[in-house]
This record gives structure tokens, C-alpha cells and sequence, in this order.
């Protein structure tokens, strides 16, 4: 078992080692995100409650949200074709992160939520053109591993997210968390500005820049018409895209209500849920560095069938535990990060390597907003549910991860169909 460990911790340092430029500048800044993100997270939902919000406007605020951040999607390959990766990166994270979390410290009630998650929504601007500076200059074979390192710096940043329940426990929830708001503000602010000037352009940037030099922005849309023809002709691409939406639609589920559930529903005191972010984090993190190395020499179906399997039976934990069962949800959450650790980190590089570069961010931001799009809807259902039993929106989060099951199954024929076609062409 050592030795195994050992094989495993040298072959993920051996990885570490390999990266440059981009990819390495964004894996030292990234806390400065992780870390107030991860403070504030576990409590917005409950720190809405305390304001006098209600379940279902909680679940409206999510889906208005995600609905609003379609448009920001859709226009965020041409933004980021036109300014470049690192222009558009820095611009819309500043108004987004920063504009939000300086709302959200200021928040008295449901609007002010409300214009919080419309602002924050243009960071779907930047998914593309972060996405695309991070990946385009890194190696194929890399991608998936260094996809997983981002994932796990925010899972060690949840490490610290039982401060948060320090905090609200000495200062009460909405002071505590007005102060975490503005702190994320102070880090996020900061540390976009180092490190756009720590990155460059992409290669892919800087081309896509001079092809769109003096082109009017209208006509960058005329493109999407092209991709998605390219889309629709390949059963991989959208098989792809399919399981990202589901595996949105479920966390959009979770991720809404969890928080009140426990303190509600599960009855727990609020200073004491920030445990479980890191109970999850720890479980992450042993994924991470003892599970995906192996994983990542097995293809794409297998991993992300575990993946699934483990984050559905997270969900349904949640669906039958009794109040202050601190054991079954410490097992709910161990499940349910183990699961996100195997199976996001494939399928966002299944995405990623389904998409041809020349078109890589146009099809992003389509990508983007079908996922949005569809998974809006889903905070205000998720309210409705719990409005008839807190259970609810849990039990749909795992049923939802049975059709991306299914998807997965069908991964290998569709490679090789695509091998087959590209082959031939």
C-alpha cells in the first residue's frame, strides 16, 4: 500500500513539475479565489434566509441567475474571440466578482440578491475565456490532470470553511458573513490583477484577435450558425454536452438547499455545517492523489460511471437521514465529493476534446449556454419541491444522474465512431 501511494504521489508531482506558462501561473493564483469563495459559499443560502428571503425565493434567485447568465454565455465567444483569453478574463472577472461580492456584503433583502446574481452572472463571460487560457497552450494528455489540480486547490480551500462557522457562530450570521463578503472582495480584486500579468495570450488568441481586427461584434455571431451544424453532426459533442447539463442540473439541486436543509430541515446548529464542506474536501483530496492517476489510464466511460454512481448515492443518503444524524451525512458528503472528484474533471475534458480548436471558443459559449439554459429552470423547481418536503430536490438530484449514465455507457461506440470519421476525412 505504500509503495502504491508513493507511485502515486511521485507521478502526480511529475505532473506539477511539467506545467509552464498559463497553466502554471493560474494554479498559484487560483487560492486567492478558492479561499474566500469556499468562506462564504456554505452559508449564502442560509445568509438569504436570515434576510428574509423564503425557500422559493432562494430558488428564484438561482434560476434567474443562471437564466440571465444564457445571454452572458452566448456572448462570450465572440467577446473573448475579439478582445482575447487574457483581456476578457480580466475585465469581466472584475465586474463580476467584484461588483457581486461588494452587493452581496451590502445585501438587505431579496433585490439586492436578486442584482448580486445578475452581476455575478457575467463571470459566464469569463468560464469561456478563463477556459480557454487555461487549456489551449497546455498538452492534450495534460489537460485532465491539470483540470483536476484546479478542481482540488478549491477543494483544500474548503478545507478552511469551518472559519466560516467560527465566525458566524461568535458574530451571528449576518455580520459574519458581510465581512466574508467583503474580504472575498479585497483576495478576488487582488489577485486578477496579478495574475493577468503573470499570463499571455494563447497562441489561439492571438490569431482568433487578428481575424476578428475590424470585424463588427454582430458578425462574430454569424459563426455559431457553422458550429452548431458542426455540433449537431457529431453524436460525441453532444453526448458531451448532455452529461454536463445533467451533472449541472443535479448540482444546481444540491448546491441550492443543501445548507437549508441541514439547519432546517436536519435540524443542525449553523455554526457547525461548515464541518461538512470539509469532511468532502478531505475526501477530495484523497481522490485527487491517490485515485485519478490510476483513473486517468482507464478511459473516459468507467471513471465517470463511478463517479455518477457514488454522487447519486450521496443525494439519496440526504433523502432518507434523521435529524442531527451527524454520522449519515458525514457519509452523504463523503460520497457525494468523492463523486464530483472523478467525474467533473472527465467530463469537462470530455468537452474539451470533443470541440476543434479553430472554433473552440464560439463552441464553448454555446456549450455554456445550453447547460445554463436548461439548468435554470431548475432553482425554482427546486424550491417548489422543497416547499412540498425537503427531501425532494435531493431524491431529483440523484434520479437526474440515471439518463447521464446511460450517456456514459454509450462513450466508448462514440469515440470510435468519431476516431473512425475523423480518419476518414
Amino acid at each position: 500500500m505504500l509503495s502504491f501511494v508513493r507511485r502515486q504521489l511521485g507521478a502526480t508531482a511529475g505532473m506539477l513539475r511539467s506545467l509552464r506558462g498559463n497553466a502554471k501561473a493560474i494554479l498559484v493564483t487560483e487560492p486567492f479565489w478558492g479561499v474566500p469563495s469556499s468562506l462564504y459559499t456554505t452559508y449564502a443560502s442560509v445568509y438569504m434566509i436570515a434576510l428574509g428571503c423564503s425557500a422559493t425565493q432562494v430558488g428564484v434567485v438561482s434560476s434567474v441567475g443562471l437564466a440571465v447568465s444564457v445571454v452572458f454565455s452566448l456572448a462570450s465567444g465572440p467577446l473573448t474571440d475579439r478582445l482575447g483569453r487574457k483581456r476578457t478574463t480580466l475585465i469581466f472577472d472584475l465586474l463580476a466578482w467584484g461588483g457581486a461580492t461588494l452587493l452581496w456584503a451590502l445585501a438587505r433583502g431579496f433585490p439586492w440578491f436578486l442584482a448580486g446574481v445578475i452581476v455575478n452572472s457575467m463571470a459566464r463571460i469569463v468560464q469561456t475565456s478563463w477556459f480557454c487560457l487555461t487549456i489551449e497552450d497546455t498538452p492534450v494528455e495534460q489537460r485532465v490532470h491539470l483540470l483536476s489540480w484546479l478542481y482540488l486547490i478549491g477543494v483544500v480551500a474548503g478545507l478552511i470553511a469551518p472559519v466560516a462557522g467560527l465566525f458566524v457562530g461568535r458574530f451571528g450570521m449576518v455580520p459574519a458573513m458581510r465581512g466574508l463578503y467583503l474580504f472575498a472582495f479585497i483576495s478576488m480584486v487582488g489577485m486578477f490583477i496579478v495574475r493577468n500579468g503573470m499570463v499571455r495570450e494563447t497562441r489561439t488568441g492571438e490569431r482568433k484577435m487578428r481575424e476578428n481586427r475590424g470585424v463588427g461584434l454582430h458578425r462574430a455571431f454569424h459563426g455559431y450558425g457553422r458550429v452548431i451544424g458542426r455540433v449537431a453532426r457529431s453524436p460525441l459533442t453532444l453526448a458531451a454536452f448532455s452529461i454536463s447539463t445533467l451533472l449541472s442540473i443535479q448540482t444546481v439541486l444540491k448546491t441550492t438547499f443543501l445548507a437549508i436543509l441541514l439547519t432546517r430541515g436536519l435540524a443542525f446548529p449553523e455554526g457547525t455545517i461548515a464541518i461538512f464542506p470539509a469532511v468532502g474536501a478531505v475526501a477530495t483530496l484523497l481522490v485527487y492523489l491517490l485515485v485519478l492517476p490510476s483513473l486517468s489510464r482507464r478511459g473516459m466511460a468507467a471513471p465517470m460511471l463511478a463517479g455518477l454512481a457514488l454522487s447519486a448515492a450521496g443525494a439519496l443518503l440526504l433523502v432518507i437521514c434523521p435529524p442531527l444524524n451527524f454520522v449519515v451525512v458525514v457519509a452523504s458528503t463523503l460520497l457525494t465529493a468523492a463523486g464530483a472528484a472523478i467525474a467533473l474533471p472527465f467530463s469537462d475534458t470530455l468537452v474539451a476534446n470533443t470541440v476543434e480548436e479553430h472554433d473552440r471558443a464560439t463552441a464553448l459559449s454555446l456549450f455554456y449556454a445550453m447547460v445554463l439554459g436548461l439548468s435554470a429552470p431548475f432553482g425554482y423547481i427546486g424550491g417548489l419541491l422543497y416547499g412540498i418536503s425537503d427531501r425532494l430536490p435531493f431524491a431529483a438530484a440523484a434520479l437526474i444522474l440515471l439518463p447521464a449514465a446511460g450517456l456514459t455507457l454509450a462513450l466508448p461506440r462514440l469515440q470510435s465512431r468519431s476516431a473512425k470519421s475523423r480518419s476518414v476525412s
